[in-house]
């Protein structure tokens, strides 16, 4: 999207409309300038009202991300975080990787309104909604090498369910690898990148994108069902409050990870298994599939499966249930 039309939705209210006529002078354009700089909010998921004669209104606040309502939330911890708040960027995975290469900060958090092309697994494109949601990475550097951090992605999921049950959503669910559900429904998602040697020192960036409220217009273009945190708890949010959440339970679970491994997370995690004791179908990046019975997880965090072939360990591949989806 473009500067100006964050500029005007943040003089929007969703009480009261305002002419273009009246926006273009506060913001010194044309009122064409206005007209086009809303054309682009659709690919957001949010739809202005819009009433000829009177203007424009927002159908809903939007929470914007706010630096000292972030640092406030988090404390005593606050200083542990380097914030970097953009409204716009094409990936917040993919900027802060270069980020890392050029020297950023252990634990910088890299958060945006909206992304172009954000990314989820496979290099789907993850869509998310301007105020309802939280798409963000964060950079961690290991003294370990890139080989030790296999089950990093469940370690993060263990850490967003603690974050996401002191919001009050109970029921929350992991897919191996990187997956959150509620009832079958994509809640989050979890993306890491790797950079580094073998032996060490390496970093990862963390991406994350949690829904928060999906407008029935995005829920339209994703092509799975999803659920948001609003849904499952059915009260209001606070969105910087959910987001200092998370950065603090990661900073548990990170730090318990880096001096433990995942073997000390493991039985967590398998306590929110969504598919544990299930019959399974693994999709693999060769194109092969397997079929069994999903029966835990390696203290390496690779998925174990009892195949007609006898049991198997999988570090990659996407899971589904077998005959769902």
């Amino acid at each position: 999207m473009k500067p100006l039309t964050f500029s005007i939705l943040r003089l929007l209210s969703h009480d009261t409309f305002q002419s273009g006529e009246a926006l273009a002078h506060r913001l010194g354009v044309s009122r064409t300038s206005i007209w086009q700089a809303l054309e682009a909010l659709e690919e957001t998921g949010l739809s202005l009202q819009r009433i000829r004669g009177r203007g424009y209104r927002l159908p809903r606040p939007i929470q914007w991300l706010d630096g000292e309502r972030i640092t406030a939330a988090l404390g005593a911890k606050a200083a542990d975080f380097a914030l970097d708040i953009h409204d716009h960027l094409p990936s917040t995975n993919t900027l802060l990787m270069k980020q890392a290469q050029e020297g950023a900060a252990h634990r910088t958090c890299l958060l945006a309104e909206t992304q172009g092309a954000g990314r989820g697994r496979q290099g789907k494109r993850w869509r998310s909604s301007l105020g309802g949601s939280l798409t963000f990475s964060l950079l961690w550097r290991f003294d370990q090498g890139v080989a030790a951090l296999y089950g990093l992605s469940l370690a993060v999921g263990v850490a967003l369910v603690r974050a996401l049950h002191t919001e009050g959503a109970s029921g929350i669910a992991l897919k191996w690898p990187n997956d959150l559900l509620h009832h079958d429904r994509k809640l989050a998602g979890i993306l890491i990148e790797l950079q580094g040697d073998a032996l060490g020192p390496s970093a990862a960036v963390i991406g994350i994108g949690l829904n928060l409220e999906v407008p029935d217009l995005l829920r339209q273009q994703v092509d799975q069902p999803v659920t948001d945190l609003g849904a499952i708890t059915g009260r209001p949010f606070d969105r910087n409050r959910v987001l200092a959440s998370v950065l603090l339970h990661l900073g548990d679970v990170l730090e318990a990870f880096e001096n433990q491994g995942f073997a000390a997370l493991r039985d967590e995690w398998l306590r929110h298994h969504a598919f544990h004791d299930k019959p399974v179908r693994l999709s693999m990046p060769d194109g092969s599939h397997w079929e069994g019975r999903a029966m835990g997880i390696a203290d390496d965090g690779a998925l174990l499966v009892e195949t007609s072939q006898g049991p198997r360990r999988f570090a990659s591949g996407e899971v589904s249930l077998r005959g769902g989806a």
